[in-house]
């Protein structure tokens, strides 16, 4: 069985991806050499280089032949110029999901946290909590952090703490000791047909947790999950949950819970993001940090610093006519609908949303519930398609999506780019209310326009 130490040369193709960072990064601080491309010249490639990797842009097969590792992520064609070199020259070659077990072994213990939504942000809440209580761990977070702090902690090796994605089953790599379901919706029609088949590996996900070990796992969902040899504990808000939050206020977006452990009252919180769905990703962190044998009072009040992950409703700035400019990695209708409802209990003024629809057949599969999703919108506004890892689809474009909304939606716009988008705003959208940026592909470009950045 293969093992990170096996290697002294490193090379990974994507390395611009949030996730390829982090890896390349802890590779180097393991003391290996590490090399990254990516096809984008990013501010990424510039900090990997200040912290000991050679990354640049573009394709280098050269650098390649040096390599005795090559990692590349799931998006990479096969046709790839690197790739195809790596291949050729007989080098060890493994997509992301087969590196991050190489990460596992290093450790002695693994938390995975998977779900359809709010992974990245329930596991940079876990790992505040396990930092703040003195874990000597490996995180891997997908995302980045506000203020430009790098995603990854490096801090020992008792316990790797991932996000487990489920895009062509990349999680079914992993071994947990702890898994963490936090919810199951259908998505990546371009992997899975139907939601049977996103189930299935969900559950083959749960089945891969060790045992002895742990699911944690949401309460609407609990049915879903029968492993053998684990123990399985539920968190949520109905009345049976294992950990439950009740008691829920809030105030300009901030919501605060009681907190409960099987019945028995811990304390009173506030979770410091934006969002009721923060309060769910929130109870199955300290569910998991429970699980790790942490304090989970102290893990509770920990979560009082925590301040997000970036494009989780990051507030951009605000206009010179007090509108509130959010960004929102929200690419699929429950995301979208939940970006939203959050806009609207912080704003008695107008919503208005800028959408960049994320591939083809994303859109051309839910169409219609993407156009159901705006509904408490005042205003949509649709941007082309970030085609990411895609061709075109007939009836997936950005444009067929408009044509969608527009039968339920008057006030819905079409527009060509960033720019006009941004220009848009200038002269239409100062004044009051919120403009959200939703989507996760480059659509955050609009606020860096509207602010000079």
């Amino acid at each position: 069985m293969l093992d990170l130490t096996d290697f002294h040369n490193v090379h990974f193709i994507g390395v611009g991806g949030v996730s390829m960072k982090a890896l390349a990064l802890l590779c180097a601080r393991c003391g290996l050499t590490v090399t990254g491309s990516d096809k984008a010249d990013t501010q990424v490639l510039e900090t990997l280089c200040k912290n000991g990797v050679y990354a640049y842009c573009g394709s280098s097969p050269d650098v390649v032949d040096r390599a005795e590792l090559v990692v590349y992520t799931a998006c990479i064609p096969e046709n790839d110029a690197e790739l195809s070199r790596a291949r050729e020259k007989r080098k060890t070659v493994m997509e992301r999901k087969a590196f991050l077990a190489l990460i596992e072994r290093l450790c002695k213990r693994t938390v995975a946290v998977a779900g359809t939504h709010g992974k990245t942000t329930a596991t940079a809440m876990l790992s505040k909590i396990m930092s703040g209580q003195g874990v000597k761990f490996i995180g891997h977070v997908g995302g980045d952090l506000p203020g430009g702090e790098i995603s990854l902690t490096d801090s020992g090796r008792d316990v790797f703490l991932t996000e487990a994605c489920e895009y062509k089953r990349s999680f079914l790599a992993l071994s947990p000791d702890i898994g963490v379901i936090l919810n199951m919706k259908f998505d990546h029609p371009d992997c899975y047909r139907n939601m049977d088949e996103l189930k299935d590996a969900f559950r083959r996900f749960a089945g891969n947790i060790k045992e002895g070990g742990l699911l944690v796992v949401d309460y609407g969902i609990k049915d879903e999950f029968s492993p053998r040899g684990v123990k399985k504990v539920t968190f949520g808000f109905n009345a049976g949950c294992d950990y439950r939050a009740d008691d829920v206020t809030y105030k300009d977006g901030i919501y605060s819970f009681s907190l409960y452990r099987y019945s028995k009252y811990v304390g009173r919180y506030t979770t410091h993001v934006y969002g009721k769905h923060n309060i769910l990703n929130a109870l199955a962190a300290l569910t998991a940090a429970d699980g790790l044998g942490l304090d989970i009072v102290y893990a509770a009040n920990s979560l009082s610093g925590f301040s997000g992950v970036s494009r989780r409703f990051e507030c951009k700035g605000m206009l010179d006519g007090g509108a509130r400019v959010i960004v929102d990695y929200a690419h699929h209708p429950d995301e979208i609908a939940a970006a939203i409802d959050t806009a609207r209990v912080m704003t008695r003024g107008d919503i208005t949303v800028f959408f960049e629809p994320h591939t083809f057949s994303r859109t051309k599969s839910m169409i219609d519930d993407f156009a159901d999703s705006f509904y408490w919108a005042d205003e949509v506004v649709i941007l082309p398609t970030y085609a990411a890892r895609e061709s075109g689809i007939e009836g997936g474009s950005a444009y067929d999506l408009y044509m969608k909304l527009k039968k339920k939606k008057d006030a819905c716009l079409y527009m060509e780019g960033y720019g006009a988008a941004a220009d848009y705003i200038k002269t239409r959208l100062s004044k009051n209310g919120m403009i959200l940026l939703l989507g996760a592909g480059k659509i955050q470009s609009v606020a860096d326009m509207l602010f000079n950045r």
